[in-house]
């Protein structure tokens, strides 16, 4: 089943969409990708994307920090796919490096044959993630390795800095809220870089 992500965040979805597909999608098909399942934790986040937890709970500490470390990798996913859609070029050479599943490569793959076969691009600029509403980490937060771990995000994303518009200018319209949540999972791979394995756009706002 496939779940599509904003179009200003550049997603997957015929016209609407697609363009509501012009930003990443994912598949929900995908939890076996991970490797051998871990006990589920649930971290504390503030209503902030960042948080400094208390240093007096080793396993919170170690939690909190390999969250913001996966939600920094997915950040510099949006940076890239930014900067190429701006630009009017082909990101997906770039953005492979940082998706873990076949499914999500392959989304990402048609997402840029439509974006440049239409010759879509985005105006404005993108903001950065509002904040992070709920986050839960499969592993154990004091492992040496995060391979096979995963990072569940519930990310609000405010899409009203950008626009997605077509190769006459005009701005393609979409049928979605200003601020919205959108379900981000990230799994650690055995490179020990956090990979995006899913994405999942909602109506719900934030």
């Amino acid at each position: 089943m496939l779940s599509t992500s904003h179009p200003v965040v550049a997603t997957v979805g015929v016209i609407a969409s697609v363009v509501a597909a012009i930003g990443l999608s994912g598949c929900s098909g995908q939890a076996d990708a991970a490797a051998t399942a871990s006990p589920s934790v649930s971290a504390s986040v503030s209503p902030s994307p960042t948080s400094s937890p208390s240093p007096a709970n080793p396993a919170e500490a170690a939690k909190q920090e390999r969250v913001d470390d996966a939600l920094q990798r997915y950040e510099e996913y949006r940076t890239i796919d930014e900067k190429h859609q701006k630009a009017g070029t082909n990101g997906y050479e770039e953005l492979a490096l940082y998706l873990g599943h076949p499914d999500i490569l392959n989304n990402e793959y048609m997402k840029w044959e439509y974006i440049t076969e239409y010759d879509y691009k985005m105006v404005g600029d993108r903001k950065p993630v509002v904040s992070v509403v709920n986050a839960k980490y499969d592993g154990d937060p004091l492992a040496d390795t995060i391979s096979g771990h995963r990072v569940h995000l519930d990310l609000c994303i405010d899409a009203t800095g950008a626009d997605i518009v077509d190769a006459d200018g005009e701005v393609v319209p979409v049928d979605s809220p200003d601020k919205y949540i959108e379900k981000v999972l990230m799994q650690g791979q055995p490179s020990e870089k956090w990979t995006i394995v899913e994405v999942a756009y909602t109506k719900k706002q934030c």
